[in-house]
């Protein structure tokens, strides 16, 4: 991906039609006096640390609390949110929202010369950093942004004002849950932890239990407001709980974009593994083919993985792989020895998320 050593560049022009690791991972970002990023693997490990931070450690707790969550969460401390997500980009994380309300001092030294204990402020967070990460994912065409918001009454009326403060972003969740910021924050640690670190194409964003979310006290026509402007919840159906829809802002289903972020990640770290393993990848028929196998393999495995949709009379993945020659190629990237001759399609495979039945009584 960007901001990492690597010599493939993939990019995905997606059509709408009429595991890598760290798929899972959580990134928060918390405004600071110093830029820092630090990885943790555990709830108690981030409590060390972050112990006077009630937001921080209620996102943790909701991601470590999930049996399948990912191997790390990351705390990114930022003056600025943008310059700080550039340079943490590498870090492995796929999904990442801003802490509202507070601020992280740095450590001071006391009079006996030992360190004092970080403390919290309270400041008057605004919107402002979240759109920031925002607009800085939507740019990078990939990962996620996700927003928690408490259930209540208030955010419900003005979902649709919350939504233009992000310009319909294709890649920003909003997710409502519990009764206060502190249990919506629980409730977006919960989610990803939940749902992020499955695997990747296997499972929709809809329909999925979170442990520790409670389902909202909202009406039905509450609701669908909250789906009319693409964000979701947490509710009962048929007795069981579960998340009611699972889109970004832009009204793109989230499993759907995830893959196609498993599919870009894959196809860099398999080509990149070819270069770097072989003695020589040459450039001609035999090196060539080498390269179109490894894309093959990387949309065969994202087809058994329920990326790709399979088609119904061959029961292959409905993709498609091309490879310029050599003779094809221009003699700059020859002599540059940049291969750009191949290219990739792929239909995706989708979900069933409403089912209609049209029944028959006889008398």
């Amino acid at each position: 991906m960007s901001n990492t050593l690597s010599d493939i560049t993939v990019k995905l022009n997606v059509e709408t039609p009429s595991v890598p690791v760290n798929m899972g991972n959580l990134a928060l970002f918390v405004k600071g006096d110093k830029q820092n990023v630090e990885g943790f693997n555990s709830y108690e490990d981030l409590q060390k640390v972050y112990g006077s931070n009630d937001l921080v450690k209620q996102v943790a707790n909701g991601y470590f609390s999930q049996d399948d969550h990912g191997n790390k969460l990351f705390v990114i401390t930022y003056t600025d949110v943008a310059t700080a997500a550039t340079a943490y980009y590498g870090e492995g994380w796929e999904f990442a929202t801003v802490i509202p309300g507070v601020k992280v001092v740095a450590p001071s030294v006391g009079d006996q010369g030992k360190e004092k204990e970080a403390v919290t402020v309270d400041t008057t967070n605004d919107l402002a950093d979240t759109v920031a990460l925002s607009n800085f994912i939507d740019g990078k065409k990939e990962r996620f942004a996700v927003v928690g918001l408490p259930a209540t009454n208030e955010n419900v009326e003005k979902i649709a004002d919350t939504k233009k403060a992000f310009g319909n972003s294709p890649r920003t969740i909003i997710f409502v849950s519990g009764t206060n910021q502190a249990e919506a924050e629980y409730g977006i640690g919960g989610l990803v932890g939940a749902v992020g670190n499955e695997t990747v194409g296997s499972v929709t964003w809809k329909f999925r239990k979170i442990g520790g979310v409670k389902p909202v006290d909202l009406t039905v026509t509450q609701i669908q407001k909250l789906h009319e402007n693409n964000a979701f919840t947490y509710v009962t159906k048929a007795a069981l709980d579960q998340t009611s829809e699972g889109k970004t802002l832009s009204g793109e289903f989230i499993d759907a974009l995830h893959g196609d972020d498993w599919v870009k990640a894959s196809l860099e770290t398999e080509l990149q593994r070819l270069l770097s393993n072989s003695p020589k990848v040459t450039f001609d028929a035999a090196g060539i083919a080498q390269i179109d196998a490894t894309v093959t393999a990387v949309l065969t495995t994202a087809t058994n993985n329920g990326i790709i949709s399979v088609n119904p009379e061959t029961n292959a993945g409905e993709f498609t792989v091309t490879t310029a020659s050599r003779a094809q190629s221009s003699e700059e990237d020859i002599a540059q020895r940049n291969y750009t001759g191949l290219k990739f399609s792929y239909t995706r495979s989708g979900a069933i998320h409403t089912v209609k039945v049209n029944g028959q009584i006889n008398i």
